[in-house]
């Protein structure tokens, strides 16, 4: 439909009581009120008591590694996925630009000039007819739908959220890659020291395979000694291949995560800083409360961003249901020379209201609605899924962390051990007291247990950044500067676990 206002009858009052409307309907929304899900928080972590000292941002610099610091900061500026992340936060904010547009009127400019020329050949031709003059017209029109039902405004809402959604999003992705980096790197040291094992197993059982085929020679030693220690050779040989195998794979992986060029894929070698075994202690970790964590994490963010945004949209599909009115108006000038265009009796103007609403839809309009609404309801599902995750991750990591120290020092003591019974062995087998499948029992499982400890090492700083990423990053203390010293590994042990420093044993005689 449409109402024209005429100034010649004195009607100019229409224009502002349509604004003054408009602008008090404009407060109304039909999008449900925003509640955070209910969840059952539990009031602390359960069985873990931590240390109060916080962790810094860049929780990475925590272990005095600057190979490390430099790579994960390589990585968070040359990371391929962060820049799609990055893209994609640009594009959001455009489709907010483009929402806040669509609450705001819009202005259009047109011109044009014509002419008509009539047929020769139609039967009622006439000379007068041949051609019309030029009519030259040029205008401004604008409109504006008034957002009476908040539809223009619940979908800037819902696209704002989205916005929030992807900003909060980068944030996770920023975390994840440097605790990737931090794991990958911490994976290629502990695969180095199972490199270095493999290499010095295998120098120290061709020097002994050389001295037993001298034995075998002169009848000392069986053949079946012989073979056996023949096959053990190859076993390390074996294991230096597979371990250079891990060792390039990783370097590879570790370059995609910096965002290195293909050339330097093929070609760059990974820097490395300490040994494994040399790096510090982890450092103590916050004891942080539960509702912190909902606070912290970029992902819980993000999930309840995108509640809010379906919440918004409900608004959106609720207001297909009532009118869609727009203000209109055009101004411009008509004259049949340019000359004239601008000049006052050729102006031309309109104005009116127009208005809209569904009749019937056969149920469009309503299945839109309840489609909004289940879409909150899968948001929500998404939200408590991922409070439960965290809290697992919590729960997990913190467990892990407490006792990944307490394997090292068992593997440690274990490895000691097996070094000496490995020694104990070949005294016997040499002074003939036992044979020497004993002695190759005890090569195998030293081999196996240095191994193993490698995997240990690397488990005890994973599971540090595994705290880090499950806390939702680094914990700052705006008390302190941005450098914490690294607590004692032995000192984290006694003060905040129950797990006491596990004196050595003497190497020779059985633990007491």
């Amino acid at each position: 439909m449409s109402i024209l206002c005429n100034p010649r009858a004195g009607q100019w009052l229409c224009v502002p009581l349509l604004l003054v409307c408009a602008l008090l309907l404009s407060a109304c929304s039909l999008a449900p009120r925003y509640e955070r899900p209910e969840q059952d928080i539990p009031d602390a972590w359960r069985k873990v008591d931590l240390g109060t000292a916080p962790l810094n941002t860049d929780w990475w610099t925590r272990f005095n590694d600057p190979v490390l610091t430099a790579l994960v900061e390589e990585a968070l500026k040359n990371n391929q996925d962060l820049a799609q992340s990055m893209a994609r936060i640009e594009s959001a904010a455009a489709q907010v630009g483009v929402a806040t547009s669509a609450i705001m009127p819009y202005i259009n400019g047109a011109a044009s000039a014509s002419s008509d020329s009539a047929s020769t050949k139609t039967a009622n031709w006439s000379p007068q007819a041949i051609r019309t003059p030029t009519t030259y017209q040029g205008g401004l029109s604008a409109a504006w739908e008034l957002d009476f039902w908040g539809k223009a405004r619940n979908a800037h809402t819902a696209l704002s959220d989205v916005l929030m959604n992807t900003v909060v999003g980068h944030e996770a992705l920023r975390l994840s890659v440097a605790g990737q980096t931090a794991q990958s790197y911490f994976a290629l040291l502990a695969l180095d020291m199972q490199l270095r094992t493999a290499r010095r197993t295998l120098a120290s059982r061709e020097e002994a395979f050389t001295i037993y085929t001298s034995r075998y020679k002169q009848g000392d030693i069986t053949e079946l000694d012989w073979q056996r220690a023949r096959a053990e050779v190859e076993t390390a040989r074996a294991q230096v291949h597979t371990s250079t195998v891990a060792v390039d794979k990783a370097e590879a992986g570790l370059a995609v995560l910096l965002g290195c060029s293909p050339r330097d894929i093929i070609s760059r070698a990974m820097p490395r800083g300490q040994e494994i075994g040399l790096l510090p202690a982890p450092p103590v970790l916050p004891a942080g409360l539960p509702s912190e964590l909902l606070e912290r994490r970029p992902d819980i963010r993000a999930a309840e961003y995108m509640i809010m945004a379906y919440n918004a949209n409900i608004g959106v599909a609720r207001a297909q249901f009532f009118p869609s009115i727009s203000l209109t108006g055009m101004l411009g000038t008509l004259s049949a020379s340019v000359g004239a265009l601008f000049t006052n009796p050729a102006a031309t103007w309109s104005y009116g209201v127009t208005g809209s609403m569904p009749l019937l839809d056969f149920g469009r309009t309503w299945y839109n609605v309840k489609d909004a609404e289940a879409q909150k309801r899968a948001a929500i599902a998404v939200y408590r899924k991922t409070v439960q995750s965290a809290f697992e991750d919590i729960r997990v990591s913190l467990t892990s962390q407490r006792e990944a120290d307490a394997i090292v020092q068992s593997m440690r003591i274990q490895v000691e051990s097996l070094r000496r019974s490995v020694e104990i062995a070949r005294l016997q087998y040499d002074n003939g007291y036992t044979d020497y499948l004993t002695v190759l029992d005890a090569e195998r499982q030293l081999f196996s247990a240095e191994l193993q400890l490698a995997v240990a090492l690397q488990d005890r700083l994973s599971a540090v950044v595994s705290v880090c990423m499950a806390l939702g990053g680094g914990w700052e203390d705006p008390a302190k500067g941005p450098s914490f010293p690294i607590v004692d590994t032995e000192r984290l042990l006694e003060e905040n676990t129950s797990i006491k420093k596990v004196q050595p044993v003497p190497t020779a005689s059985p633990a007491p």
